[in-house]
């Protein structure tokens, strides 16, 4: 047995010992849990139309900038975690969160032009600190502060109207070409242009709201004009203004003119170029000025060197 000195320790002991009604014990049926089904393509939620908003003001500020004040009415149901006694304060901000202009897209002949649309949503943010009942007697009722954060989604398309002409948008072109001694080939000569798109800046946002209690119940074994509640009812108008900016100028159309006719357009009858609004906010062109400035200086030093009739016209 000495060659078993070298040989690692080997523990040894009797198997546990399981009683016979164990042993006996049929084993539980398991049903088999049934497999989801695997959908190849996932499922988008239903299309609903978006209200529409009217602006209450497109004020032209600078020659690519206008800006846009619109007044958004919106609703919705908030459900507290707990039972509320009161609704101490409600601490509210809207966030813009997307922005997509549409430009009006060209028309067959005899059918109306669409008004272009600027689709927006954000957030109005509410932090909702309300009290709640702990202790009651018909005389007293201590409470504890408690504090909620609801997210409200806003969503709206505002009509810009037929007074602005903003900057076209450039289609992709395709053009098929051949040679005169050609046989099978095809020959394609493409065009991509990548148009820019106009940024929104939120300048300014006031929110009007009330908030309604919808299941006030009595607060027993407390004085009888206190209530809870958990649900509520909010309805609130967003005044919003927005500055839309875009990459080139902005010009102004007669609104007398109609937009659907060809030769209107082609003459630049559409646009009111002898306006108050478009001389007021008329842009410079830096080029032009400079040459009539160039201009002037050459004439005055005609008249400085030699004030001669002569010289005066050649410098004409």
């Amino acid at each position: 047995m000495s060659y078993q000195k070298h040989c690692p320790h080997e523990w040894k002991q009797p198997a546990p010992f399981i009683p016979n009604w164990v042993r006996e014990t049929p084993k539980p049926v398991v049903c088999p849990q049934p497999i989801p089904p695997v959908t190849p393509n996932p499922v988008f939620p239903n299309t609903a139309a978006l209200q529409m908003c009217n602006p209450l003001k497109i004020e032209k500020i600078d020659c690519s900038s206008v800006l846009i004040t619109i007044s958004v009415p919106a609703q919705s149901i908030i459900h507290l975690p707990t039972k509320a006694l009161e609704v101490k304060t409600i601490k509210k901000n809207f966030k813009l969160t997307q922005n997509h202009f549409f430009n009006s897209a060209p028309t067959p002949p005899g059918i109306t032009s669409d008004t272009p649309k600027l689709f927006i949503g954000g957030l109005v943010r509410k932090d909702i600190q309300y009290s709640e009942a702990v202790h009651q007697t018909p005389t007293t009722v201590a409470g504890l502060m408690k504090d909620f954060l609801v997210d409200i989604p806003i969503s709206c398309v505002i009509d810009l109207g037929r007074h602005l002409q903003f900057p076209g948008i450039h289609y992709d072109q395709q053009r098929e070409y051949g040679f005169v001694a050609s046989k099978a080939e095809f020959n394609l000569l493409s065009k991509q242009f990548y148009n820019h798109m106009p940024t929104c800046q939120l300048v300014f946002c006031q929110i009007n709201e009330t908030d309604n209690a919808l299941d006030c119940i009595p607060l027993y074994g407390g004085p009888p004009e206190e209530y809870t509640f958990t649900t509520l009812q909010e309805k609130m108008v967003l005044l919003i203004q927005l500055r839309l900016t875009f990459p080139t100028p902005i010009d102004y159309k007669n609104p007398h003119c109609d937009p659907d006719n060809e030769s209107e357009r082609e003459n630049n009858y559409c646009y009111d170029k002898d306006s108050k609004h478009n001389r007021k906010n008329k842009c410079i062109n830096p080029n032009a000025l400079f040459s009539k400035i160039n201009t002037l200086l050459t004439k005055l030093t005609c008249i400085i060197k030699g004030p001669h009739l002569v010289a005066l016209l050649l410098c004409k």
